[in-house]
């Protein structure tokens, strides 16, 4: 039943003379007692004068309800205003000139027993009320639905009372009987499922929210299928804390980080329906998931993989864990969120500077017309204004291009404008990494990029070699030195080095691990580390997984066993 059918319904429930029940089913934190409220005041014509709202979190007997109602009723007038003591000192001399006259009647038959006397005084003193019962499934244990619902029933037949019943009864632990009386009880049942459309329109109401923040949100709780009003407001008000921490940056990092948060809240928040927060972390770098034969592991994976896979989520990376951190904490450091979000910011900037050339190619493929000179322009202003920001293999897809139709000047000015960028990054220039896929490059052209590498050759130990052949490439002077090192050195290479240090020099080994063929050169790195990796394999299961998720020792694995014979 979708929320405008509910809404109807309550509306009708309010505006009827006659006593009778309501009962309102839903998820916890779907918006009931909201939605009741919100149409409660909006409701210009109610038939009673008296209200009373009233949970049963941890109310234990029938005499705790009956207090409670008698202390929560107020004047339909009063419905949405502040609390005044003029309305309580009000309730209480219309309470007593109603029990007066059978005040002493009542003392006589109680005797001193005043608490007894008390609780019968409020029980006679409830009719002609609109009630609202919610939290019957975290009502106290020794509180049975069965005597709730009986209390109702008297309320409403004895004392024309009109109750509404929010609950969520799928979490009832007496939900059996509570089934078998409620058909006995209740004149109108309705199910309260709002789309997470809905509950997201819901959730932002009186809330505090940038236009940005409130669409990518929203969007983002839609693709979870997230329909609690109250873990996305949580959400809400986790953004809205790393929201000023970030406006120093693209847009797009604050959209990549709402993404992020609103998975990761998700999970922490609503665990009986999501992702664990364990799993999410272990998608990392260094994920176990994906050799673990552990049953639950790949139960987990079977479940959530696709899930998150749908969602665009594929990598836990540091940046995720900051974040991760600060849901479960409440807090984030500002520093170390604006040190993070920094590097995206790059990438935001990489990727918008990609999306000018798009336009080239877009002009290169879209028609047979001669307007090469527009290509030529959109890709030349483009190198000078971000050649910072493009890598080697997107310079030499325009070089070969320019290449083959005769754009010689042009050539050379996008040479000249990505060589400027990266003056004092040699690695920037990557020949083994085009040979690879086959891309070409004029000749004059490799012999100025191997002229620019030998002139800026530093002189590196082992350990600085390692951390730079990922930019250096396997058939550069580091790579060949790499290639010469006996298997011990590349053993206490990885055993010295960790975090962000081990990421750099894992890249670097790692690079073809991939590649069907690969050159001599990385072919003979690849298993002197795969070797290395089988030694501190060896040293317990927890270096194991960690060495094996790496791939190499499998990929050397398959190397001796024949598997690449004959591929190309």
């Amino acid at each position: 039943m979708s929320i405008q059918n509910v809404r109807n319904q309550i509306t009708k429930f309010l505006q009827s003379k006659k006593a009778q029940v309501l009962c309102i089913r839903g998820h916890w934190g779907t918006g009931k007692t909201w939605t009741w409220d919100d149409v409660l005041k909006s409701t210009t014509t109610i038939s009673l004068q008296h209200y009373a709202y009233v949970s049963l979190f941890g109310l234990n007997s029938l005499d705790d309800i009956k207090q409670e109602i008698f202390h929560q009723t107020k004047p339909i007038e009063a419905i949405g205003k502040p609390f005044s003591t003029d309305n309580m000192k009000d309730a209480y001399q219309s309470a007593w000139a109603k029990l007066k006259p059978a005040a002493t009647g009542l003392a006589k038959f109680f005797g001193e027993n005043y608490s007894t006397l008390s609780i019968s005084v409020m029980s006679y003193l409830i009719r002609d009320t609109i009630l609202c019962i919610d939290d019957l499934e975290r009502k106290g244990e020794h509180l049975r639905s069965a005597d709730v619902l009986g209390l109702i029933s008297q309320l409403k037949d004895d004392r024309n009372c009109k109750v509404v019943l929010l609950l969520n009864d799928e979490q009832l632990e007496d939900r059996n009987e509570f089934d078998a009386f409620l058909e006995k009880v209740v004149d109108v049942s309705v199910r309260f499922a709002p789309s997470p459309a809905e509950s997201a329109e819901i959730a932002f109401i009186g809330e505090n929210a940038t236009p940005l923040v409130k669409q990518e949100l929203t969007a983002r709780t839609i693709k979870l299928r997230i329909d609690n009003v109250r873990v996305i407001r949580k959400i809400l008000r986790t953004i809205n804390e790393l929201e000023p921490m970030l406006a120093a940056f693209k847009p797009g990092v604050m959209k990549t980080v709402i993404s992020s948060i609103t998975l990761f809240g998700w999970s922490y928040l609503q665990r009986d329906s999501s992702p664990p927060f364990d799993y999410i972390r272990s998608l990392g770098e260094y994920s176990l998931v994906i050799d673990n034969p552990d049953p639950r592991i790949q139960e987990l994976k079977n479940k959530w993989a696709p899930v998150l896979r749908e969602y665009g989520y594929h990598l836990t990376d540091e940046f995720d864990e900051v974040l991760m951190d600060g849901v479960v904490n409440g807090y984030f450091d500002p520093v170390v969120v604006a040190l993070y979000a920094g590097q995206l910011h790059e990438r935001e900037k990489t990727a918008e500077a990609n999306a000018e050339l798009d336009k080239a190619w877009e002009v290169f493929h879209g028609s047979f017309a001669d307007n090469v000179s527009e290509m030529v322009t959109i890709v030349v202003e483009s190198f000078k204004r971000n050649a910072k920001l493009f890598d080697f293999s997107t310079l030499a897809q325009f070089l070969d291009l320019f290449h083959r139709i005769e754009q010689v000047e042009a050539s050379n000015e996008v040479f000249e404008a990505y060589t400027a960028a990266h003056a004092d990054n040699p690695g920037a220039f990557d020949l083994d990494r085009l040979a690879r896929f086959g891309t070409e490059l004029p000749a004059d052209i490799v012999s100025r990029i191997k002229a620019i590498q030998q002139k800026a050759l530093p002189q590196l130990n082992a350990d600085e070699m390692f951390l730079t052949l990922k930019d250096a490439g396997y058939q550069s002077d580091v790579g060949l030195k790499i290639e010469k090192l006996p298997v011990d050195e590349y053993v206490r290479v990885l055993a010295s080095h960790t975090k962000q240090e081990l990421q750099l020099i894992r890249n670097g080994l790692t690079d073809f691990v991939d590649v069907v063929n690969p050159n001599p050169v990385a072919q003979e790195i690849m298993h002197k580390a795969a070797e290395a990796l089988s030694i501190i394999a060896e040293q317990n299961p927890l270096n194991k997984q960690r060495a094996r998720s790496w791939r190499l020792i499998q990929w050397n694995e398959k190397f001796k066993a024949g598997a690449f014979k004959g591929q190309v």
